[in-house]
């Protein structure tokens, strides 16, 4: 039964119990008083007496003291009736009212797993509902707060890791340099050339950061727009599909959609397709490595789908590839084979399009890599 029910029966309570009780009373007192009063008259009347003055006065005061009373019994009962009634509803409300009390204290104290268990069917239940709802959204929102920290301190200590190895490379050239080790002109170019390559990597990298940030924090800029995905991959492969070759990566492409259209920043989508395409180069076991991209529409939505034949990844690695310089293989950790934030650049450019990027292993071996974007509907 709701509050409001309570309180409507709890004021009709009110009214009534002291007017029946009152009436009683009333009763009572009349038949009382009037059995006394027909008594004295008909000893008076019996006995010759005639002091009908007095009787009269009687009757006065008779209907005096039935007022009294009543009024008397009308108020201890109302005073009675208000009490009970008030603590019986009270104590409807006490019981709500405690459990969210307990339950503030107990998210307070760092419980946010504590959820009220509130059965009733008043209006206390949408506020329990609401409260642990709350509670639910707080743990997400803290949960959150402590994996962005720890994923912030793991970056930094990534970066630190990822800068040493170049940084220590470009010194010892430096240092070899001035102790005269390169003592050939051409010696000494290939010192520069090196540092020049290490410095081309740190500042690649330094790049990747940048941009990994902006889109972590929502600070990227982008500018969407209506994309044809078929001709937005046709032209991508017209001018770098030679480039590739001469990295030892050949790419076909096939059931390209003509007429699949979504709302993507093209320079994005162009940095999703590169940086998987970048990964099948630098991590094939192959002298010649080969991918294909092919793309499947259904239920509004496109799979643009990678399928290179390199080494793969081992299954439990598989979640990770998409996480900030991670690398599936730990002995992968030299600038020129990758910084590890290819992946994570592309899965962060594909959630802001409201796609996803996912990663599994081809049966007949090497990497699938799938990325699924809305398409726009009724076009």
């Amino acid at each position: 039964m709701t509050i409001k029910r309570y309180l409507f029966i709890s004021n009709i309570l009110m009214l009534v119990i002291p007017s029946v009780v009152s009436f009683l009373s009333f009763f009572v007192c009349f038949i009382t008083l009037n059995a006394i009063s027909h008594g004295m008259l008909f000893k008076a009347l019996r006995d010759g007496d005639d002091n009908y003055p007095y009787i009269d006065a009687f009757l006065h005061m008779q209907v005096f003291i039935i007022f009294l009373v009543v009024a008397i019994a009308f108020i201890a009962i109302m005073y009675t009736t208000s009490r009970f009634l008030i603590k019986f509803v009270f104590r409807k409300i006490k019981q709500p009212l405690a459990l969210l009390s307990n339950g503030a204290h107990e998210i307070s104290a760092g419980n946010l797993a504590y959820r009220i268990a509130y059965e009733q069917n008043d209006e206390f239940k949408p506020v329990c509902e609401d409260f642990n709802y709350m509670a639910i959204k707080l743990k997400d929102s803290v949960e959150e707060v402590q994996k962005n920290e720890q994923n912030r301190k793991e970056l930094l200590a990534s970066i630190s890791h990822e800068l040493r190895s170049p940084l220590t490379a470009i010194k010892g050239f430096v240092e070899g340099l001035i102790d005269g080790v390169a003592a050939t002109p051409e010696a000494q170019w290939e010192y520069l050339d090196i540092i020049r390559q290490k410095t081309d990597d740190i500042n690649s990298m330094v790049t990747q950061i940048f941009v990994f940030s902006k889109m972590d924090m929502g600070n990227y800029p982008t500018y969407p727009e209506e994309l044809n995905v078929g001709k937005e991959i046709s032209d991508l492969l017209s001018v770098c599909t030679e480039e590739y070759k001469t990295k030892g990566l050949f790419i076909s492409a096939f059931d390209l959609p003509p007429d699949a259209y979504i709302i993507a920043d093209p320079v994005q989508l162009r940095s999703i397709f590169l940086n998987i395409m970048d990964n099948s180069a630098k991590y094939k076991e192959k002298d010649v490595a080969l991918i294909t991209i092919r793309c499947e529409t259904k239920e509004g939505v496109i799979r643009v789908i990678f399928d290179d034949d390199g080494p793969g990844a081992p299954d439990d690695a598989l979640p990770k590839l998409f996480d900030v310089f991670y690398r599936a293989d730990p002995s992968r950790n030299s600038v020129r084979q990758g910084s590890g934030l290819g992946l994570a650049i592309a899965a962060k450019a594909a959630q802001r399009m409201n796609g996803l990027i996912t990663a599994e292993n081809l049966a007949v071996g090497g990497l699938r890599i799938v990325l699924e974007i809305p398409t726009l509907v009724n076009r």
